[in-house]
């Protein structure tokens, strides 16, 4: 029980550090690191650039059977 109450309490704080600003992810290095090698780690990665959700890849997927 007492380590459900702490792992709580840390999930908790990272989620107001990320919500304040007090930490900062930086997608771009961190999907680099993950394998995804075309994302230019240096560069700053915009929402509507994220493979998984990028509409245009939508589209092209879902036009062709």
């Amino acid at each position: 029980m007492l380590r459900l109450l702490v792992i709580g309490l840390l999930l908790c704080g990272l989620a107001t550090a990320l919500r304040q600003g007090w930490l900062e992810v930086q997608w771009s290095r961190f999907l680099h690191d993950a394998g995804l090698n075309f994302i230019d780690p240096d560069r700053p990665l915009k929402l509507q650039e994220v493979p998984v959700i990028s509409p245009e890849r939508s589209e092209s997927e879902s036009a062709s059977p």
